[in-house]
């Protein structure tokens, strides 16, 4: 039977030799593989430093303690329709998360953005479901944190995402587009801030008077899994490409409509998100009987962590938005069954 995972990373030959290679060295904590993917990154994003640690989660937390050192009482700005891991990252630097709401294209809303900035001492920006923020190339009151998790290889404006922040940060998780198994980075033009995180992700090295420290270092292996990743970075986009091309005709034929991006943006279609006109808890059930396995893009807005916040816009997608597997070694005849599936599963 035909079943249709919503992720899929792919592990060839490489990846196995990768991962042979760093075994045979007999250093398999954080040495120069993790050197390597920091120098590979850096080139990538353009930027003068990179730290490789073991989540993003991690990388988003040790820059907001690398940004607000010597501080107290933090106010971090988040988008509410994103991923949980902002809100622990944000609970676990001792600050405290201010909500946003996004707006019809999930990216954040613009009017209420500026304004609340004013009253931040950070903002994150994520560029979404491989979208893009375009609110990143504004100008803000406050530290910008440029999330690119799910983003790398889109751009605005002709630049790449994760150029235009104080700090960018990221996943090396398997189902990310730099995914290997786990990690994540911090990156920036400022050194003496990512040192500075550098000296909180090892507690073995860092200063007892530390009011933080702790074991965040990325290993060889899995950094060598995300180095071959990044390798196979362009070639994974280009087909995923191809195949948002075909979903795109696809869903025409129906009354469902693909989240899109502005027209001076790139994506690289890590996600395929369409709204419905119906609820998704109509939807999704039909389609995972099916086996395909569409799904929610996040779990839950962030702001249902508080009662007494109302973000519209985040309800509203988060009752009909969908996620559908977007696959960049999908088969035909995966797709043919994809495709009867939402011809059966959505209204015309």
């Amino acid at each position: 039977m035909i079943h249709i995972p919503h992720s899929r990373p792919c592990f060839g030959a490489d990846y196995q030799h990768a991962v042979r290679h760093v075994l045979q060295s007999n250093i398999v904590a954080q040495g120069s593989e993790t050197q390597r993917l920091e120098h590979d990154i850096q080139q990538h994003l353009g930027c003068t430093s990179v730290l490789a640690v073991d989540s993003g989660t991690s990388a988003l937390m040790l820059a907001i303690r690398g940004l607000g050192q010597h501080k107290t009482g933090l106010r971090v700005g988040i988008p509410t329709y994103a991923c949980a891991s902002l809100l622990f990252a944000v609970k676990a630097a001792g600050a405290e998360p201010v909500f946003i709401d996004c707006n019809a294209q999930l990216g954040l809303e613009e009017k209420q953005t500026q304004a609340i900035a004013q009253t931040l001492d950070m903002l994150v920006l994520v560029h979404p479901f491989g979208g893009v923020e375009p609110l990143a190339a504004g100008s803000f009151p406050c530290f910008v944190i440029e999330d690119i998790a799910q983003s790398v290889g889109a751009t605005l404006d002709g630049k790449a995402v994760g150029s235009f922040g104080d700090v960018t940060i990221g996943s090396l998780y398997a189902t990310k587009p730099w995914g290997g198994a786990y990690g994540g980075f911090i990156a920036s033009n400022n050194a003496d801030l990512l040192q500075l995180c550098a000296d909180m992700s090892d507690p073995d090295q860092a200063d007892i008077n530390n009011v933080y420290a702790g074991h965040h270092q990325l290993s060889d292996i899995h950094a060598s899994l995300a180095r071959q990743r990044i390798q196979d970075a362009t070639q994974t986009m280009a087909q995923r490409q191809l195949w948002a091309e075909k979903y795109d005709a696809l869903i025409a034929q129906t009354s469902a409509t693909p989240i899109q991006n502005p027209s001076n943006t790139t994506s690289n279609d890590f996600r395929y998100i369409v709204r419905n006109q119906q609820p998704v808890d109509t939807i999704i059930p039909k389609l995972q009987a099916l086996n395909i396995m569409a799904t929610r893009p996040i779990q839950r807005p962030l702001h249902h962590s508080n009662s007494s916040i109302t973000c519209a816009q985040a309800d509203h997608a988060w009752q009909h938005c969908i996620s559908l597997p977007l696959l960049s070694d999908m088969s035909p005849i995966e797709f043919q069954h994809l495709q009867q599936g939402i011809q059966q599963c959505f209204p015309s």
